[in-house]
């Protein structure tokens, strides 16, 4: 072979390359990287061990959002730094975020906490928000923010022992569609329902209302430390559904400090018993504006 020849096919080879990295380095500007397939957690939960469980919640999988912001953070200083209880995680990538000033929120589980629920009405959304435990009765607590006194469950019913009114999620979509519209979706569902999202998720899974209403998923999970394991493999089966069934993409897991003990499935090893956990829908990621004739793109504030 010449020396010509062979220096136009190294030539050749050399810009193919390029082009293809330079592709795929552009892809993923536009699509964030799901580590579902080659992190695989969508095992039988049957078949998952406790510090494997651990491992599923823990998991992060954070490269699936570009732009995961923190809504309603505030640091507080006194006897020590923490960060309050209340803020989520909302990815803020141009083909799944919120469309500012407007937007969707439901925000279940305030307990007069309402930094997340006063961050997202400053985005301009208009923000549902629902806690039976509170004492008050529905009111609006501003021109964006109208408060129910609901609890979120799976199903409807009042409460035995707390007399609190419960509502699966469709039934109290139906009952605000007038408010917000009938087929509007929820550009974010907070839940921090204490323990009442393991009744509440499985039926909006059902329903199909997860998939077909929700964009974006924050959920503070809730155990016990002496929960057995077939309790723990019960809730990471729920967790796998929403992954799987309901084609959610988790974007962010980080525990909740303030929520630590020694789990006896762990042989009593020190761990987190409450998770905040984030993820998007991904039938959604691409998605096309009411007002718009075309998805859109950066920048897009």
């Amino acid at each position: 072979m010449s020396f010509h020849r062979m220096f136009w096919i190294i030539l050749v080879a050399t810009v193919i390359l390029i082009l293809t990295i330079s592709s795929w380095k552009l892809w993923r500007l536009v699509m964030p990287f799901d580590y579902t397939a080659t992190y695989n957690y969508e095992a039988q939960s049957a078949m998952l061990g406790p510090e494997e469980i651990y491992r599923y919640f823990h998991w992060t999988n954070s490269t699936s959002c570009l732009l995961s912001v923190d809504f309603g953070f505030y640091v507080a200083m006194g006897v020590h730094i923490a960060a309050p209880d209340g803020h989520k995680a909302v990815c803020l990538d141009q083909f799944i975020a919120p469309v500012y000033n407007n937007c969707l929120v439901y925000s279940f589980g305030i307990n007069n906490q309402w930094t997340f629920d006063d961050a997202m009405a400053q985005f301009g959304c208009q923000v549902y928000s629902f806690d039976p435990s509170m004492g008050v009765g529905d009111y609006d607590r501003s021109q964006q923010i109208h408060f129910y006194s609901l609890g979120l469950s799976g199903r409807d019913e009042v409460h035995p022992s707390t007399k609190w009114k419960m509502k699966t999620a469709w039934s109290i979509y139906q009952m605000l569609a007038p408010r917000h519209g009938v087929s509007t979706l929820i550009d974010v569902l907070k839940m921090d329902i204490e323990f009442y999202e393991w009744d509440a998720i499985p039926q909006m899974l059902r329903s199909g209302f997860l998939a077909d209403k929700v964009k974006q998923l924050a959920v503070e999970i809730h155990f016990n430390a002496n929960d057995t394991l077939e309790t723990f493999k019960r809730y990471a089966s729920i967790l796998q559904d929403v992954e799987s069934t309901g084609q959610f993409v988790r974007f962010s897991s980080r525990p909740n400090p303030g929520l630590k003990a020694a789990v006896s499935i762990l042989k009593d090893k020190e761990e987190y018993i409450g998770l905040e956990l984030a993820w998007y829908n991904s039938r959604f990621y691409y998605s096309i504006d009411n007002n718009q004739s075309k998805t859109r793109f950066f920048p897009y504030f």
